[in-house]
């Protein structure tokens, strides 16, 4: 039985699903579970590329597995930064974000170093609705987003 991540831009009318990885990365598709529901602002991630963003709860830390700077479209990633590691940004910080084009390169903010994102998760079949509404959020600004879970096959 698969697992997915349900990802609803509320006001936008668009919702899209994620598998997760649990083969490839299991720890952190085990906490990312664990945690769900998800909701607050989805952001675009401008300092890396075509990706858009969920912060979630700081205190979620998961250690690297699967983790590439080759993303690819349909990717979705954690990463945790520690409290000071991101220039003018004292506190922690953990993000659910995901590749909604080919031009994602996970960057640490002041720093234009590359992240090793852990990827445990990959949008399945007719996500481009909800793609085309993360692009416009560089523009728009940020929207509300739910991510909850399901299972199925």
């Amino acid at each position: 039985m698969n697992r997915y991540l349900v990802f609803n831009l509320t006001e936008k009318g668009v919702v899209a699903r994620a598998r997760l990885l649990d083969d490839e990365a299991p720890e952190t598709c085990r906490a990312i579970w664990h945690h769900l529901p998800y909701e607050g602002p989805c952001a675009h991630a401008m300092f890396s590329g075509t990706s858009a963003v969920l912060f979630i709860d700081s205190s979620i830390e998961i250690p690297p597995e699967n983790t590439t700077t080759h993303i690819q479209t349909n990717d979705v990633m954690f990463t945790h930064y520690d409290a000071h590691v991101r220039h003018g940004h004292p506190e922690p910080l953990s993000e659910i974000y995901w590749a909604y084009d080919r031009y994602c390169v996970p960057t640490v903010p002041g720093q234009l170093i590359p992240v090793y994102p852990n990827i445990f998760g990959q949008f399945v079949q007719e996500s481009d609705a909800f793609f085309q509404a993360c692009r416009r959020i560089s523009t728009d600004g940020v929207t509300p987003i739910t991510i909850t879970g399901e299972t199925g096959e």
